[in-house]
């Protein structure tokens, strides 16, 4: 026997220490029992704790989208740099956390698969004792009887004085009344290992953990990938690309944060049964299996000075079969001189095995029963659960909470980087003969001035010239023959003032299809100021004149506005 005693880790106390608080607002002492209404309460308090973050987080992520959507800023596009090497480095802090995510789903994995294996082993040992039993039910009931009825047989078949019939017949009895008592020694140990039934919940628990191992592994490697993918419009600039993958972090930011109140329920749940596993297994085992206290302390404590209960029972059973073999003795001495030798030997060896074999089952029940084998297993599935289990559930509760907090604060850095991501404009292939193009300086094509469309050079009091097939072709009765000046309207703005402004030409195109476009044209120049005041502007455009202005003149120094 072992009196290895079990240690309380660290990490245990710390999920126990969690206040248990259920849904009443009513503290419980925090005692693992999922039968109890009030602790399962408590725990679902602190799984809905971070799926309640969860939910807080997506209504700021939905007022913050609104606010960016809504906001006309525009920021200028040399101040991202530093954004991007910043969103950069939280990439990388993100994947290091994943990176811990995959250690603790692995290290969590094989916490449970240590525990699973020590339980099988565990019903391993119970399976054997159950087995040893049922063959020595099988020598002693079955075989021994059959064994002693051929016997029987051969006694009525020869002529055996009635004498030594008088001995036989009782010592066979007895036989037949040692079988019994046998199995009324061990029928309780029997009754007792098949109460106990622990293959259907470790079957649950293997089938929970396989399913989420993968689980979360799957959605390590979808966060990674998603990490790792958002390098690329963060370098290529690719704004719409960096909005998909924002929207992927906003969903996996509220799936970290479900998992981490899922993950958090366990982990406390495992906390209140490593510190205190004896007294639990020793409920569980009361209320399941219906055993004695007596063997439950033997088995799970398993201290140099408890004795086996189970060892009294087997210790009568194996003197009961020690008599029975010199019973069997004398019964062969007895018709031993009136048996044929052959048939007499072969009965007299189906017996003796009989009776061996059964002493070897109950010698086997011992050492099964022994507490060593199912303590020292029993240690090993806390040392699994208790230590690389909690362990690896806390690796993936910290990774979750890292990787969530990183994705938020990506989410946000991606969302203002994206303001600032406008498309580049390309620039056409422009005709200098074109002209409807703005004039260069002086006729230099080689100058960076450009005057204004409808403006003048600075300085000059050159007024507009109407094209010369204008003035051929204009009947209009305000024209005033061989006159560049504007129509007479300007003359009644001339004593409005001096203020200063731009010329506004426009002209009023008539609906005659038919005749010439400079027939067809009625101009009506108009000025807003009495004294036009030329604008100059230089490396800059408005835009190049419409191409439906018959007014536009290459060779004048002006271009007029479009016609309204």
């Amino acid at each position: 026997m072992t009196g290895e005693e079990y240690v309380v880790t660290r990490l245990a106390k710390f999920f126990h220490s969690f206040p248990h608080v259920d849904l009443t607002f009513s503290t419980n002492n925090g005692s693992f029992n999922l039968e109890n209404v009030s602790y399962t309460q408590s725990l679902g308090f602190w799984v809905a704790v971070p799926i309640l973050w969860c939910l807080l987080n997506l209504v700021f992520f939905t007022l913050y989208a609104c606010c960016r959507c809504c906001s006309q800023r525009n920021d200028k596009d040399g101040r991202i740099l530093g954004l991007r090497v910043l969103i950069g480095i939280f990439i990388i802090i993100s994947i290091i956390g994943i990176g811990f995510g995959f250690y603790g789903n692995v290290d969590s994995n094989q916490g449970v698969k240590d525990f699973t294996e020590a339980a099988e082993d565990i019903d391993g040992t119970i399976l054997n004792i159950q087995s040893e039993l049922d063959q020595q039910a099988s020598s002693v009931n079955t075989s021994l009887k059959q064994g002693l009825a051929s016997l029987q047989h051969e006694i009525k078949v020869n002529n055996i004085p009635e004498n030594t019939l008088s001995q036989i017949q009782p010592a066979i009895n007895e036989l037949l009344l040692n079988s019994k008592q046998i199995q009324e020694r061990v029928k309780k140990i029997h009754k007792d290992s098949s109460n106990v039934d622990i293959k259907k919940s470790i079957s649950t628990i293997k089938n929970f953990e396989e399913y989420r191992f993968w689980f979360t592994m799957v959605l390590l490697i979808i966060e990674i990938i998603v990490s790792v993918s958002l390098f690329i419009p963060l370098v290529k600039r690719m704004k719409r690309l960096l909005l998909f993958f924002s929207g992927l972090m906003v969903i996996n930011v509220l799936i970290c944060w479900i998992l981490t109140g899922i993950f958090l329920g366990f982990s406390i749940a495992t906390g209140d049964f490593c510190v205190d596993p004896h007294n639990v297994t020793e409920r569980m085992l009361r209320s399941d299996s219906h055993l004695d206290p007596d063997v439950v302390d033997y088995y799970l404590k398993c201290l140099p000075t408890d004795e086996n209960p189970y060892g009294e029972l087997l210790t009568e059973a194996q003197t009961i079969l020690t008599h029975s073999r010199d019973t069997l003795k004398n019964i062969m001495n007895l018709v031993e001189p009136y048996l044929d030798t052959s048939r007499f030997q072969k009965i007299e060896w189906w017996l003796k095995s009989c009776l061996k074999n059964a002493d070897d089952n109950i010698i086997q029940t011992i050492t099964y029963t022994s507490c060593t084998p199912i303590r020292n297993d029993y240690m090993r599935a806390l040392r699994g659960l208790c230590k690389s289990g909690l362990a690896g559930m806390a690796f993936l509760l910290l990774s979750m909470v890292g990787t969530a907090l990183c994705f938020t604060i990506l989410v946000l850095m991606s969302c203002r980087a994206s303001k600032f991501m406008t498309k580049r404009r390309s620039h056409d292939t422009v005709d200098d003969r074109d002209p409807f193009l703005p004039h260069v300086e002086d006729g230099n094509p080689t100058s960076n001035t450009y005057y204004r469309y409808g403006s003048l050079p600075t300085g000059s009091t050159i007024r507009p010239e109407p094209p010369p097939s204008y003035q051929q072709s204009n009947t209009d009765p305000m024209a005033v023959p061989g006159r560049s000046t504007p129509p007479p309207t300007y003359a009644d703005c001339a004593d409005a003032g001096n203020n200063a402004g731009p010329l506004l030409v426009t002209h009023r195109q008539h609906s005659v299809p038919s005749a010439p476009l400079e027939e067809n044209l009625n101009n009506t120049a108009l000025y807003q100021g009495c004294q036009s005041s030329p604008v100059l502007l230089s490396n800059e455009t408005t835009g190049p004149p419409s191409p439906y202005n018959p007014f536009y003149n290459p060779n004048s120094d002006i271009t007029q506005n479009e016609p309204s």
